[in-house]
């Protein structure tokens, strides 16, 4: 009888499947629900060739693995590591997007360290503390290396953690979701003061450095009508439609999960026009002709131009919020404009996801903030 490290072959097509050199015997390993099976099956008196050997040998593990999976009654337990039920989670209770995919990555960031190995019945407010008192000393990046924000934590909290333990309950695995507290107060997203004179300084800044340059001419002017860098980067050809005045943002990288329309601003018409290559992606790579990270060395220059040393380009989408909130642009507008979808702040009309008369009525609001003389 040969002991568990003799199975040395791993035999394609069915994973934990492993033979001895001789491809005579077979030890078969699977995990389901967290629970571990195994099963070995002995050919050493069969007159096979090595071929109907792995044949038949797959088919008795499938057979197997069919024959546990049946017996098990309930798909998650209190024994159930939250790892396993994450995983679940994102691959078939949600849509696979860019913010499922961003979620998932945050799950690993922030959580999995935490209580991804522990059993999900075990989870307690505490371990929910923790994870909060890590998040508000330090990050996972040089923007948040002294503690996450407030809406990042909360983000982490609510819209990952908490739709994992809701899932968990609602297919048995614990009776009642652990508390999620924050503390005190939640703050405000990043002030901008003056937003007005510092988006017609960021527009002329990029028309002036960027005048014989069509493309990061268009790719900044989307970040000054409040587009998001997932947004700007994911754009492609299709989704510019010249002859209606609109672009789309495809349901998959944007964060409610359906198309949304926008007003091609007339200074982005006449960048886009001017491109020649107009197949696939709008902003790919100079060098590598894939999809463009973040720009930073193009961020550079504006920051150095236009004095604005804090400069990011999420912070272009607030500064063109605050703006036009300061010209009296409804909240209402200002929502259906940067594509958000929320009761609490946005009336009927717009909350028929007509974003592209929101961008409509936003545009004109930028058109007026941006007429106006720039000292050099």
């Amino acid at each position: 009888m040969a002991n568990k490290n003799q199975y040395s072959e791993k035999i394609e097509g069915i994973r934990g499947l492993k033979a001895t050199p001789d491809f005579k015997r077979f030890r078969y390993r699977c995990k389901i629900d967290g629970q571990e099976f195994t099963k070995t099956f002995d050919y050493s008196d069969k007159e096979w060739t090595k071929r109907d050997r792995i044949r038949n040998a797959r088919r008795a593990a499938e057979a197997f693995r069919d024959e546990k999976a049946t017996n098990v009654t309930q798909i998650f337990s209190s024994d159930t590591k939250l790892d396993i039920i994450a995983k679940e989670y994102f691959d078939n209770a949600c849509e696979q997007t860019e913010w499922t995919a961003h979620r998932k990555r945050q799950y690993e960031l922030y959580i999995q360290p935490f209580i991804g190995k522990k059993p999900t019945g075990k989870i307690i407010r505490n371990d929910i503390d923790r994870i909060r008192a890590s998040m508000e000393q330090a990050g996972r990046s040089k923007q948040n290396a002294n503690g996450c924000s407030p809406r990042t934590i909360h983000k982490v909290l609510f819209q990952v953690l908490k739709p994992i333990l809701v899932y968990a309950q609602e297919n048995g695995a614990i009776d009642t979701v652990p508390a999620i507290k924050l503390p005190g107060k939640r703050q405000r997203k990043k002030t901008v003061t003056n937003g007005m004179e510092k988006l017609a300084l960021l527009y002329h800044t990029v028309m002036k450095l960027y005048k014989n340059d069509p493309f990061y001419r268009a790719l900044f002017l989307f970040a000054i009508q409040g587009r998001r860098w997932n947004e700007i980067r994911t754009l492609r050809w299709e989704n510019i439609h010249f002859e209606h005045n609109y672009y789309t943002i495809e349901a998959q990288y944007n964060k409610i999960g359906e198309d949304q329309h926008y007003d091609l601003w007339h200074p982005i018409y006449e960048a886009l026009e001017s491109l020649e290559d107009r197949k696939g992606l709008i902003f790919k790579s100079p060098v590598t002709g894939k999809e463009l990270h973040s720009p930073r060395k193009q961020l550079n220059r504006i920051k150095k131009a236009s004095g604005m040393d804090n400069l990011t380009m999420h912070l272009f989408r607030h500064i063109a919020v605050t703006a036009m909130g300061e010209n009296g642009v409804p909240g209402t507008v200002l929502s259906a404009a940067l594509g958000h979808v929320n009761s609490a702040t946005v009336d009927k009309h717009y909350r028929t996801i007509n974003h592209l008369k929101g961008s409509k009525d936003a545009t004109a609001a930028l058109e007026k903030i941006i007429d106006v003389e720039v000292e050099e």
